[in-house]
């Protein structure tokens, strides 16, 4: 049907147009109740009374829970895992401390959110405060830590770099920072908590990873996994915060548990600053030695970044220089992080690498400029086909490609490469370029395929749709597979009920779920095959398979011009339906044969009011190698979407500080400014990746968050262009230009 790489409209649109498309907080059960969390003022201290008596007396209030009445829970697993996503180590309401401001301190249930959110203002707390532990960037290297490893390693060292770089004729040494950034997706975080009579809990729930909610609920509530069943059937913007569980999901099961009833939690935009974890920031140095025409022999980086007093979150932001660019010399890099009075941080898109290629991508631009390089040039002869930390060839790197085929899109050539150069009438034009590569992540996922009588077919799977396509992409899998026209398949997502499946997060679900989706519809297929061959009423008996054709929902025997349905097929066989069942297990990254990542190079074109050192992005254009492309439409949409992400990173995006309180200030639309469609010109896309049977047998690789990443170098190298102004702090803003 060749129904994989069209461009086919997303499956779930109407229902997202119209409204139909129930989202968790759209979910109304009989009977539910509404609770709100009262939170702290202070960011370090404890809690020396509450005083509830008031706010008991309320009109509508069933009950309030603090830490002397709250039942207890068992500790978070340590470590941390992608299959105990505790978003934050410590648990609400279980002791008298404060860690950061905002955290919960009580829970109020009442018949409406009106009046729970009311008896919250009547609780009286008395406190014994402390002035808040805060990341400060003068001070930051000083209180720095080594932690203990998260995710990765910590340091890493192929060579001597130390030695390449101080021996190497150009060097780059430079102190980049980046700021405090929150998700802000458009659907609060909400979580409806019901118990039935069995003992059974059903959590519906805004996440991007069900099992790993149940897993986690189970372990820290001491509930059986079986009596746990976790819904999130579409997500309105998840972007990394939604993939780990937060203190509200467990106080609404404990809260729901403690009154039997079904209660209802929905964050504020303002609780989602402190209840649901961001982006830390991170204060890099980066050093670079290179021979005189730009050959990098040597590459240090170092990062660090704020974490909680109670948790050790890394933000890897050293990790892209492990893998991006070749250094004959060697390679090194470390992280620290400073621990702080705030919640803990979490994956934000695109976390580690989006962070880190603003260093290492500036840098790399100074490097041309110094070595009197053109920055695409530079980039071409430190390309390498070998990763440079494991020393395995990579399965696939287009990044010649992206390179060369988006500076040729783009009109790089007509670049004049001094800065201040090019002009429109009062307008400084700046044009910067930078490069990128993501990690692949590979994580188990189970799916199962039903071919029904109907002719229909069904896919049947536990990963997500978090808005980027899901529904559609898993019908295009299982229709090519099938021989089926898309609008036959039926995909049902986001129930644990379903075959388990990995979180939607590190743009993992079109390579990892997708291809449990293709192995489970083959199954299926086959089983078809086998009984037109070889089945009690085989229409094709001693046929060779290699002669049967499946195609417009029909089994064809080419060689003699026989003909069947699926539906007669089945029919025949009084049979309702044939499931096919698929546990793709692939192995693990660190040790398959090749090293897979998603490659990138981006191009920034940017127009600066001297006199305001205002900055307007003017155009933008992206060339991505993300292996086999299954939806082009919905593909560039993601594209689309990292761009402006990556646009809110290097121009508008921060969250700030109250030095005073530890509170973050700007906690709301208003005060946090994130790209518009008024400072989004038009963006042009291009895919040139291959197919990457290493990485999947869809041949896919990760896509969503390779789109933001290095987006901010090139705004930034294109502001270097404009104006002769490095500037090496985000979000690049008016005063730093003035």
């Amino acid at each position: 049907m060749n129904v994989v790489g069209q461009p086919i409209s997303r499956a779930d649109g109407r229902l997202k147009v119209t409204g139909a498309a129930r989202y968790t907080a759209d979910i109304a059960l009989a009977g539910a109740v509404h609770a709100a969390i009262v939170h702290s003022t202070i960011a370090n201290g404890r809690t020396l009374s509450i005083d509830t008596t008031n706010a008991e007396k309320a009109p509508g209030v069933l009950t309030i829970l603090t830490h002397c009445n709250i039942p207890r829970m068992n500790p978070t697993p340590k470590p941390w895992s992608h299959l105990h996503p505790h978003g934050q180590g410590y648990l609400p309401l279980q002791d008298d401390r404060i860690h950061y401001a905002g955290q919960p301190i009580a829970l109020i249930i009442a018949d409406s959110l009106d009046r729970a959110t009311y008896a919250g203002t009547l609780i009286e707390v008395e406190y014994q405060g402390h002035p808040p532990a805060l990341f400060d960037l003068r001070t930051a290297k000083e209180d720095a830590v080594d932690p203990p490893q998260f995710l990765w390693p910590v340091a890493s060292s192929v060579g001597d770099a130390e030695n390449a770089i101080a021996g190497a004729p150009i060097t780059i040494e430079q102190t980049y920072t980046t700021s405090d950034r929150h998700h802000n997706q458009m659907e609060p975080h909400a979580t409806t908590a019901v118990w039935d009579s069995d003992g059974m809990l059903t959590l519906f729930e805004t996440t991007q990873h069900i099992f790993g909610t149940k897993e986690l609920v189970s372990i820290v509530l001491g509930i059986p996994l079986e009596k746990i069943n976790v819904v999130s059937r579409f997500l309105g913007g998840g972007f990394g915060g939604k993939g780990y569980v937060w203190p509200h999901t467990l106080l609404a099961a404990l809260a729901a548990r403690v009154l039997n009833r079904p209660v209802r939690l929905q964050l504020t935009r303002a609780q989602m600053y402190s209840m649901t974890g961001h982006q830390p920031a991170t204060i890099q140095t980066i050093a670079l030695g290179a021979n005189n025409n730009g050959k990098l022999l040597g590459i240090r980086h170092d990062s660090i970044s704020p974490t909680p007093v109670f948790d050790n979150y890394i933000e890897y932001a050293a990790l892209s220089a492990r893998h991006l660019w070749g250094a004959t010399g060697g390679i090194s890099t470390n992280h620290k992080v400073v621990h702080v009075n705030r919640n803990t941080p979490t994956a934000m898109r695109s976390p580690h690498e989006a962070l880190g290629h603003f260093a290492l991508e500036s840098a790399m631009d100074e490097l041309a400029y110094a070595t009197g390089s053109d920055p695409v040039a530079l980039r071409l002869i430190n390309d390498t086909e070998t990763d440079p930390l494991s020393g395995r060839p990579f399965s696939t790197r287009a990044m010649r490609k992206c390179l060369t085929e988006g500076a040729a899109r783009f009109g790089w050539e007509r670049r004049t490469p001094e800065p201040g150069s090019m002009r429109d009438g009062r307008y400084l034009i700046g044009q910067g370029m930078a490069a990128a590569i993501y990690t692949h992540w590979r994580w188990p996922a189970k799916a199962r395929v039903m071919l029904n009588v109907d002719g229909s077919a069904t896919v049947e799977a536990g990963m997500h749709d978090i808005g980027t396509g899901t529904y559609t992409v898993m019908q295009q899998v299982a229709a090519d597979a099938l021989g089926l026209a898309p609008d036959k398949v039926i995909v049902r997502l986001g129930d644990t009920r379903l075959p388990a499946s990995h979180p939607a997060i590190g743009s993992a679900t079109m390579a990892n779920a997708g291809a449990s989706v293709l192995l489970a519809a083959k199954a299926a297929r086959d089983k078809a095959l086998a009984l037109a061959l070889t089945g009690p009423d085989a229409p094709f008996p001693g046929a060779d398979a290699h002669n049967v054709v499946i195609a417009d929902g029909s089994l064809r025997l080419e060689n003699r011009n026989l003909n069947i349905s699926y539906s007669e097929l089945l029919a025949r066989n009084q049979l309702s339906s044939l499931t096919g069942e698929a546990d793709y297990n692939p192995i693990e990254e660190a040790n398959g044969p090749k090293a897979v990542f998603s490659f990138s190079a981006v191009f920034a074109e940017v127009r600066i009011d001297a006199e305001l050192g205002l900055v307007r992005l003017n155009r933008f254009l992206g060339a991505y190698d993300a292996g086999q492309i299954i939806n082009p439409k919905t593909a560039h949409s993601q594209a689309i979407g990292g761009i402006i992400w990556g646009v809110g990173q290097a121009l508008l995006e921060e969250s700030e500080t109250d030095p005073v309180t530890g509170r973050f200030l700007n906690r709301n639309y208003s005060g946090y400014l994130a790209p518009t469609n008024a400072d989004i010109p038009e963006l042009d896309v291009l895919f040139v990746g291959d197919f990457d049977e290493e990485a999947s047998p869809l041949g896919a690789k990760g896509l969503g968050e390779l789109t933001a990443v290095s987006v901010a170098p090139a705004i930034a190298n294109a502001v270097y262009h404009a104006t002769g102004k490095r500037v090496r702090s985000l979000p690049i803003t008016i005063e730093k230009l003035l």
